[in-house]
């Protein structure tokens, strides 16, 4: 810390003779000016520069990063519609990820931008641009299961080209897994993607700790970790691993790589029905501390400052000092346990609606909230 020096200059004495005494004029008087202006003219070529405008505070927003309207094919739901949906619901934003086409909102116009709407009087909602390069072919390596199905579905978030009509981009000359999600991530980057995300990865098994390693080496920053529709594909069995031991592999190398929740919406009827359609909206998201601005939003994603979310809600899920810290929000209900993940292993539990815990001298540590419904959060994994 600099310290402030302050250095007391003296005149030198001199001889000591008297001054010589100099008279004094009296000095009039001016009569004050009551309420005059005192004006200051910059000079002509002065340039004048204004105060930035205060940028808004980082809060919690909630949002989707993995939603289909009508232009996806499989989907009857118009994109005006659901962007209601989701404003209705609280959202802040989500990311319109149609099947293999990057879907326009309000007529277009948006190229070279990461959202497709903004903020304006008829939705609240920011949108941003995305695509699901879908790609459904038949034995992968390493294989899956009896089906031989595979799915190689990859999430390109926040693109910036437009292209016209339904992208082509498959690989269809190899089996390798890794080889058919290369062909995705070149398309996302084709398509300026700012993140690229794995979806269900077990969707039909087939995922290992090794290819999903890889994806992440390759830039893959996101996976989903918990999407609501495939509840099954989630948890494993005994002859495979479950999505988060997927992700405890690939965070065990040292790798990046950030837990996702999505509900993967297709159908928008009420949640309270008993005609609700095969892929309902609602139940999977990510609560991310940002600005409410598109390119804010897309870089504390890529940060890894959110957490996703299948009910629960945190008011802290952050680093202070060399702890991780984790607070269920103060207006919760309920009863709440706090897991915590240390290098793939659960190392301690704490019950209660706040806990923090040192980080590991190497490695990682992560933490699950449950809640006595059953529902989730999951924490981004912290390193010091």
């Amino acid at each position: 810390m600099k310290r402030a020096v302050v250095v007391a200059l003296a005149c030198c004495a001199g001889p000591d003779v008297a001054p010589p005494v100099v008279p004094q004029t009296p000095v009039p008087v001016v009569p004050e000016i009551q309420d005059a202006e005192v004006s200051s003219p910059l000079p002509i070529d002065a340039e004048v520069v204004e105060a930035p405008p205060p940028q808004e505070p980082e809060v919690w927003l909630k949002g989707s990063t993995h939603v289909h309207a009508r232009p996806s094919g499989d989907s009857s739901e118009p994109i005006d519609s659901v962007m209601s949906w989701y404003e209705q619901r609280g959202y802040d934003f989500i990311a319109l990820t149609d099947h293999n086409r990057v879907s326009e909102v309000d007529g277009g116009n948006t190229h070279g931008q990461i959202a497709v709407h903004l903020p304006d009087a008829q939705h609240k909602l920011i949108v941003l641009s995305g695509i699901e390069l879908t790609h459904n072919p038949t034995g992968c390596l390493p294989i899956g299961d009896k089906s031989k199905k595979c799915r190689i579905h990859v999430n390109a978030l926040g693109v910036t080209a437009r292209p016209g009509g339904k992208l082509e981009w498959a690989e269809r000359h190899s089996h390798s897994r890794v080889d058919m999600y290369q062909a995705g991530f070149v398309a996302a980057k084709a398509l300026g993607a700012a993140l690229v995300q794995i979806n269900h990865p077990q969707w039909f098994w087939g995922m290992t700790g090794d290819v999903l390693a890889e994806l992440a080496k390759r830039g893959a920053k996101l996976v989903e970790i918990a999407n609501i529709q495939f509840t099954k594909w989630n948890l494993g069995d005994k002859d495979h691993p479950s999505t988060e031991q997927l992700w405890d592999d690939v965070l065990a190398r040292g790798l990046t790589l950030w837990g996702v929740a999505s509900d993967d919406a297709h159908d928008y009827s009420d949640p309270k029905s008993h005609h609700r359609g095969k892929w309902p909206a609602g139940g999977g998201w990510i609560e991310v501390k940002a600005r409410r601005d598109p390119q804010a939003i897309v870089d504390a994603i890529a940060a890894g400052h959110f957490y996703a979310s299948t009910g629960v809600e945190l008011a802290r899920a952050e680093v202070a000092g060399d702890e991780l810290v984790v607070e269920v929000a103060p207006a919760a209900t309920g009863a709440y346990t706090i897991a915590w993940i240390e290098n793939g292993k659960v190392v301690a539990t704490d019950r209660g609606m706040t806990a923090h815990r040192a980080l590991p001298a190497s490695g990682y540590l992560r933490a699950d909230v449950t809640r006595d419904d059953g529902t989730e959060a999951w924490v981004q994994p912290a390193r010091r």
